[in-house]
């Protein structure tokens, strides 16, 4: 970067230009230059570079924003720190690692911390005129913040770098949203919900001695409303003026007099409109105890009558039949008097039966039919039984 040194002047002079730029006392000179506007825009051999002016432009839109709701510390500033909040951006703006080049999102909610603690100044800042530890909090909930200052003595932890009489502290409170690039425009745009109704809040101390300090203040304030969606965070910021007595009793901020600082930065949370539903439900609900929970009934498969011996056959098997009508439901705490049921005992006797035809079997298929009151009848069936010489089977 080139100065001007001797010859005290702007303008423009064939192919220099000169201008004073925030941040020196020096006239700037640079000179002109260049491929033209219309070579930029349509020459393939610029098309890489039209990717990166694409996300820097995304970066430039999205910078107006941040210092938007920094607009009570901006005062405080001594030197355009624009160029220095477009760069972290920038640097945001790579994280992105799913999005092809030149479309490349914005998103300062999922790496807030990238941004917190920039400096509004570059002679003397913030932190080097308060030397204290704030304790501070983001309520992502209720859109409110909270700043704890210490007591604050002068050349103990207090080191205003003026002669100014007076001093305050100043927090702000704003909604930053990220930003995505647009496929139907072409260009890097907020949410949908994203508009000037979301200014940020500011609030301040009162006015003390900077020859004496302060004592031990803390400053609250809250957000009208919240985004509905998500996408966005909550940055707040700390400031500290210097201001003048007046002779009726005023006192009269001084600008460029001060520091300033982004003091954190909190990711938003989604506003669910059905949630605050849900909880008058529950509110209007009645108690349930348990004594007014009772199970449905339970449906008892049917007991089988008991017989005074039972079968000796190792296929045997009893399936009660299908039938349409399930017959009546006893829940399980009724008891049910099954009426006496009778029992049938048949004797066989194998003869015969020689070594030659020893694995031979005789089958008998028979069918024992019980009453058993209002249960389904029950049929028993007897399978294949293998005998051996003299041996008797009973049933």
């Amino acid at each position: 970067m080139a100065f001007l040194e001797e010859l005290q002047f702007t303008g423009s002079l064939g192919d220099l230009s000169f201008y004073r730029m925030r941040g020196t006392d020096k006239i700037v000179v640079r000179r002109k230059g260049g491929a033209s506007k219309e070579t930029i825009k349509k020459s393939p051999k610029f098309a890489l570079p039209r990717l990166y002016m694409s996300e820097f432009g995304g970066c430039s839109t999205m910078g107006k924003e941040v210092r938007f709701m920094m607009h009570p510390m901006r005062a405080l500033a001594d030197y355009n720190f624009s160029g220095f909040i477009n760069k972290s951006l920038k640097l945001i703006q790579k994280q992105d690692s799913t999005s092809k080049l030149g479309q490349r999102a914005i998103e300062l909610s999922k790496h807030p911390k990238l941004l917190e603690g920039f400096q509004l100044n570059k002679y003397t800042t913030f932190d080097s005129m308060v030397r204290s530890t704030l304790n501070w909090s983001i309520d992502v909930e209720k859109g409110s913040a909270k700043v704890e200052i210490p007591a604050l003595v002068r050349d103990i932890n207090f080191f205003p770098n003026n002669r100014h009489s007076k001093f305050n502290i100043t927090i702000s409170l704003g909604v930053v949203p990220d930003f995505k690039f647009n496929q139907a425009t072409g260009k890097f745009t907020a949410p949908k919900w994203y508009d000037t109704m979301y200014g940020c809040d500011y609030t301040s101390s009162e006015w003390h001695s900077a020859l004496k300090g302060s004592p031990a203040t803390t400053l609250e304030l809250s957000l009208d409303q919240l985004p509905p969606e998500g996408g966005y965070s909550l940055m707040l910021g700390i400031g500290i003026c210097f201001g003048d007595s007046l002779d009726d009793g005023e006192v009269k901020q001084i600008k460029r007099a001060g520091a300033a600082k982004i003091l954190g930065i909190v990711t938003g949370k989604a506003q669910d409109a059905d949630l605050a539903m849900d909880d008058t439900i529950n509110d209007n609900a009645q108690d349930v105890t348990s004594a007014d929970i009772r199970p449905d009934p339970v449906e008892t498969a049917p007991q089988r009558a008991t017989t005074s011996q039972r079968p000796t056959l190792r296929h045997l098997r009893v399936t009660p039949p299908l039938t349409s009508d399930p017959g009546p439901i006893h829940p399980l705490r009724e008891e049910t008097q099954l009426p006496a049921v009778q029992s049938y005992m048949y004797h066989y006797a194998v003869t015969g039966v020689t070594s030659t035809n020893l694995n031979a079997g005789i089958t008998y298929s028979y069918t024992i039919t019980s009453d058993v009151g209002e249960y389904p009848l029950y049929s028993v069936n007897a399978a294949k039984v293998l005998v051996t010489p003299g041996a008797v089977t009973s049933v």
